[in-house]
């Protein structure tokens, strides 16, 4: 701020200040038109007057208004270079849009941990016999009559200890 008051008086008091209420407005529907966004015409202006309080001899030129909108064209070059080159037209702006997704939550996550742990510590209460039945069950899907041919045993046999097997994975939940 220091440095702005400096400027102004080196200007020969109000100077600058003269010169930038005499050209905002013009300014303004400069870049309003070329750019078609209030927010950037705002910023170009901005930035053009700090371009400006930066150049010592601005008072000595000869055609200073020319100057500035030179300078103005030259702001808007530079815009659509920087714009060009980021891609900004093809942006989508994201920030306001709610994205489902399948993943689960933290809570969920947990949660789903903490139950197959439980199921996991049924499964070990049962006997080991049952314990394999349900895992070629449920996990090499065969038929009760596949289980009851490799473990040499009958089919109802391998229905009773599934039934106590579901029995004590209900009680998990």
């Amino acid at each position: 701020m220091a440095d702005t008051c400096a400027m102004t008086m080196a200007y020969g008091g109000g100077s600058f200040d003269a010169l930038s209420r005499r050209l905002r407005t013009p300014l303004m529907q400069f870049f309003m038109r070329r750019t078609g966004s209030q927010a950037d015409a705002e910023e170009l202006v901005q930035e053009l007057f700090l371009r400006l309080l930066r150049r010592k001899d601005l008072f000595s030129l000869q055609n200073l208004d020319g100057y500035v909108f030179e300078t103005a064209s030259n702001l808007i070059r530079d815009k659509v270079r920087r714009d060009t080159a980021r891609s900004t037209d093809r942006h989508d702006d994201v920030s306001d849009l709610d994205i489902a997704t399948d993943a689960p939550s933290a809570e969920q996550g947990l949660e789903s941990r903490q139950r197959l742990n439980r199921m996991l510590a049924a499964l070990d209460s049962l006997p080991a016999r049952a314990q394999t039945i349900v895992i070629l069950r449920r996990f090499e899907d065969m038929s009760y009559a596949q289980i009851a041919r490799r473990l040499g045993i009958s089919i109802s046999a391998v229905e009773k200890h599934m039934v106590r097997a579901m029995d004590a994975l209900k009680q998990i939940d």
